[in-house]
């Protein structure tokens, strides 16, 4: 690994680069925080699609957040947009006024809306907001549903093992007892585990839920967070995915942002936590570290063994021919669809392996049991 356990982060945040950070008002956050709801993506797709659609049909500011703040049944987020519309009835920014609401409208969200305010093109920016969230969401829904069904097939594999040892290999033990030379080395091994579950049940289920808190203090230790970053980039099985994911991440937010005159260095500072790698983290504070001496945006990319080769050829010449955030963005559609297909195919093969070795399993379970009562009963007659 080429990254230190403790991340970089003395880098400046967007309160450095002149967006000062307004202090969240607790008054803002106490019924949210009760009621244990919190703002889903998809509602904040919604909120800024219809804001977008009323701000087209010259419906004033203020008049839309109210409207939309009546309209939303999750009582956190319609806290939220009431205390935005009151900041706006009070002459503040629409920027500023989310800006208070950190865990409902994110730093590229907020600064892609202050953008649009400075720019005077609020609407368009709405529009892509949309479309990037949009995007995001259906990628992480993809994920989830090529991983579900494995994951499924595991529990349910881990489940029958559990059932038939420890309720129905019982029932032949003592039909199997004083026979054991005879029984094959599977037989003997599932007798003797069925022996030990019984008497030592407790032994197994702190031993599960020891393995299980302990990975789960893993995942969420420094050392832990490293070792799952670093996996994700350098497994066999998912290199190519990952790091088409985490480039598309950090381009598609890059591009918006450029493409909203946000300034570069202000960009990747605001970028940065929105990508789900450390290392690709890291990657962001190499370009900004390279920006500021004066360096181009695109030699850390030559450099880097992670971002593909395509990308860093691209990344060069739309910075050569000044159009780099037209470029950026042309590339995340491009391996969008990249990961969408190879997302599909690692599902399509990762179902019928998950399928064939819960069939194993069990048909190893099932022969070692059966098989060997009718070579007794032959024995018998």
């Amino acid at each position: 690994m080429a990254i230190t356990v403790q991340e970089k982060r003395s880098r400046p945040s967007a309160k450095s680069a002149g967006v000062p950070r307004l202090p969240r008002l607790s008054t803002q956050i106490s019924l949210g925080s009760l009621l244990g709801r919190a703002v889903k993506p998809a509602e904040r797709i919604f909120f800024t699609s219809q804001l977008s659609l009323m701000l087209e049909v010259g419906t004033p500011l203020t008049v839309a957040l109210k409207a939309l703040a009546g309209q939303t049944k999750n009582p956190a987020f319609q806290e939220a947009l009431q205390a935005i519309y009151q900041d706006l009835d009070e002459g503040r920014q629409l920027s500023e006024a989310m800006r208070r609401h950190p865990a409902v409208f994110g730093e590229v969200f907020v600064s892609m809306i202050k953008a649009g305010e400075t720019g005077g093109f609020l609407q368009k920016i709405l529009d892509r907001l949309v479309e990037m969230e949009e995007k995001r969401q259906a990628l992480f829904t993809q994920l989830r549903s090529t991983m579900t069904y494995p994951a499924v097939l595991c529990i349910l594999a881990v489940l029958v093992v559990v059932f038939i040892v420890a309720f129905v290999l019982p029932k032949f033990t003592a039909f199997f007892a004083g026979k054991e030379e005879i029984l094959p080395i599977t037989t003997r091994f599932l007798i003797g585990l069925s022996a030990s579950f019984k008497q030592y049940w407790w032994v197994y289920l702190l031993s599960v839920t020891g393995l299980a808190g302990s990975l789960i203090m893993l995942k969420r230790s420094v050392m832990g967070q490293v070792l799952i970053d670093w996996l994700f980039i350098n497994a066999p099985l998912l290199r190519k995915i990952c790091n088409k994911i985490y480039t598309c991440q950090l381009l598609r937010t890059l591009g918006y942002l450029m493409e909203s005159q946000v300034p570069l260095l202000e960009a990747l500072e605001v970028n940065r936590p929105t990508v789900g790698n450390r290392y690709y983290r890291k990657f962001v504070d190499e370009i900004a570290d390279n920006v500021e001496q004066g360096g181009k945006f695109s030699q850390p990319f030559a450099t880097n063994p992670y971002i593909l080769e395509s990308v860093k050829q691209m990344v060069t010449t739309g910075e050569d021919a000044g159009d780099l955030p037209k470029v950026m963005l042309r590339l995340t559609e491009f391996y969008d669809a990249e990961v969408d297909r190879e997302l599909k195919a690692l599902a399509s093969m990762i179902e019928p392996l998950a399928l064939i070795i819960l069939g194993g399993v069990v048909g190893l379970i099932v022969s070692s049991v059966i098989l060997p009562m009718f070579k007794l009963s032959q024995a018998m007659m």
